[in-house]
């Protein structure tokens, strides 16, 4: 009888469930609890240096995507020939209508590569003679260009950046120069405001953002201590490490240096300590929160899924107790998406196997209680019937009656192979000896001299084919194809290796077959239909062959009406071959 569990049982799979999920659950949320006061800070750290130097990289990118752009137009310029290289060879005066004309056409030339580019305020060329071709119309004049920093960069060989900190202007400098024909200087003029935004995006205006050219001047900040900057560039200088934690002004911050290999600008930025502990403080308030919720959940979801679980284990119980009563029709019916389901499936599985083979055993039984009854209802003893071939040989030697002294040891010799050999597969010497024994008993049944011709590569001897696979065709051949003549004829056996397959052509010149008798017969074969057929044994080879070596292989007939007719058969080429047969020898096929 089964026993029924009690409603909360502590030794029940649901207890244990429940106490394990919880015990987990419980545990894991203190010792979050107590590791996140020591972890918040770092991982915070970690996740604020990792943010911060994401957004700089981002906006130091913008900043030399701008740059670049910038560089480019003033390469540009520096390559362009119809415009820049007459304003070197040209010598007319400032003021005559060609030189207006060159400035004109200078200006809507600038004024094409300034397009969509806001950052971009004024572009000039500036010559030897200190002639000035500009886009902008807030004309500079000489006069502007004799000031110490601009004339620092009219001085310059080299493509480069110069920054003006007290008027906040930007130049791109870039001299030109071709072969002897005289050097202008390319400036462009970039707005301060629109290159120093991208630094100043929303994630960093609670940060102090410090930029500096490559040259360690202040470049930009957002700083609140005015002045001090380069007191605090110099300090970080020394430090080794990227990133840490420092002290200025009286209170800690977190800084991140980031080095930019394409400007060359070196960024500090200055998170304050503060900012860290109120964000760590917040979400150890959440992780808090979070923890009791988990555990919470945890336990209302131990005491539903243990227990639906335990549901399914108590189905599948009772439908085990069921088959070990001997009810096998029964299945599990679990309907869920767990390991229990999937043990359901299985079982029900093994359920529909097991009727399965309950019911082959019952067929098979009953199939060898059939065989049995045929067997002796059949049975012939061979003693009695070895015996009584060889008085019938010994009577025909004492009479001199050589052809049934030949057809007794033939049919004998037959009989004595097929009957004492209980192999399934045998050698192709072996089924030969076969055939040759048959060819001399129907010889003598017909009168007839038929002739067996056998072409067969000599190392194929020892292949290994199913016991009784040529003979049947020969019969065919000798009883349907040889015999409707008044002569005697000729059966060739043809075997062969060909691309990985043994070939096997049972080719016989008898009355021949039609094209529509060998479809009806290759049909009749397909349908497995032997009524009304004689040629049975084909049949039979065909599909021994399919069901031993599988579909691929098999055979197929072909003829001519009148002149012959050909069996082929197709078995694998790489069989394994038997034992080396001492009777292995050339045949002589002629």
């Amino acid at each position: 009888m089964k026993r029924k569990l009690p409603r909360f049982n502590i030794h029940s799979i649901q207890s244990k469930i429940l106490f394990i999920t919880l015990a987990i659950a419980v545990s894991t949320t203190i010792i979050s609890l107590l590791i996140s006061y020591y972890a918040e800070i770092d991982t915070i750290k970690s996740t604020t240096e990792s943010y911060m130097t994401q957004y700089i990289s981002y906006a130091d990118h913008s900043f030399n995507d701008m740059m670049n752009e910038v560089k480019k137009i003033s390469l540009s310029i520096s390559m362009e020939r119809e415009i820049i290289y007459p304003i070197l060879l040209d010598e007319a005066p400032e003021a005559s209508y060609q030189k207006y004309q060159q400035c004109k056409k200078v200006r809507s030339f600038f004024a094409g590569l300034m397009t969509n580019n806001d950052y971009i305020e004024d572009i000039l060329l500036v010559t030897e003679e200190k002639h000035i071709f500009q886009a902008s119309q807030d004309l500079i004049v000489k006069r502007d260009l004799e000031n110490a920093w601009m004339e620092k960069m009219l001085a310059s060989e080299n493509v480069s950046l110069y920054y003006n900190p007290e008027e906040k202007q930007v130049f791109l400098c870039r001299p030109i120069s071709y072969r002897d024909s005289g050097r202008v200087v390319n400036l462009i003029k970039l707005n301060y405001e629109d290159l120093t935004g991208v630094y100043q995006s929303e994630p960093l205006q609670n940060v102090n953002i410090l930029i500096f050219t490559p040259d360690e001047q202040l470049f930009f900040s957002n700083a609140d201590h005015e002045g001090e900057e380069r007191q605090l560039f110099e300090e970080l200088k020394a430090e080794e490490e990227d990133s840490g934690y420092l002290r200025w002004k009286g209170e800690k911050y977190y800084y991140i240096r980031y080095y930019s290999n394409d400007s060359k600008m070196t960024t500090l930025s200055l998170i304050p300590y503060k900012t860290l502990l109120t964000e760590a403080n917040a979400l150890r308030q959440k992780f808090f929160l979070i923890g009791i919720l988990a555990c919470m959940l945890s336990f209302a979801a131990a005491i539903i899924f243990s227990r639906r679980l335990c549901q399914n284990l108590q189905k599948l119980t009772g439908t085990m107790e069921k088959v070990r009563k001997g009810q096998l029709e029964v299945k599990a019916d679990i309907h869920s998406k767990d390991e229990i389901a999937r043990l359901a499936d299985t079982f029900n599985d093994m359920m529909i196997q097991i009727q399965g083979l309950v019911t082959e055993v019952k067929e098979k039984e009953r199939l060898k209680l059939e065989a049995e009854q045929t067997v002796l209802a059949t049975q012939i003893e061979p003693h009695f019937l070895y015996n009584s071939i060889d008085s019938i040989q010994y009577v025909a030697h004492m009479r001199e009656e050589k052809e049934i002294e030949q057809v007794a040891n033939a049919l004998s010799e037959l009989l004595r192979s097929v009957l004492t050999n209980k192999n399934e597969m045998i050698t192709l010497w072996e089924e030969r000896e076969y055939i040759e024994n048959y060819m001399v008993i129907e010889n003598f049944k017909y009168r007839n001299e038929y002739t067996l011709l056998w072409d067969v590569d000599e190392p194929l001897w020892d292949y290994r084919l199913p016991k009784l696979l040529l003979q049947p065709i020969v019969e065919n051949a000798l009883i349907h194809g040889l015999s409707a003549k008044d002569e005697g004829g000729i059966i060739n056996v043809k075997i062969y290796q060909s691309d990985g397959e043994m070939i096997c052509k049972v080719t016989d010149n008898g009355k021949g077959m039609s094209q529509e008798e060998i479809e009806q017969l290759l049909g009749t074969i397909s349908r497995n239909d032997k009524t009304g057929f004689r040629r049975v044994g084909i049949a039979n080879v065909f599909g021994r062959i399919k069901l031993i070596y599988g579909e691929n292989y098999g055979g197929t007939i072909y003829g001519c009406e009148n002149s012959f007719t050909c069996v082929e058969l197709h078995l694998p080429g790489g069989e394994e071959k038997g034992e080396t047969a001492d009777a292995c020898k050339s045949i002589n096929c002629g």
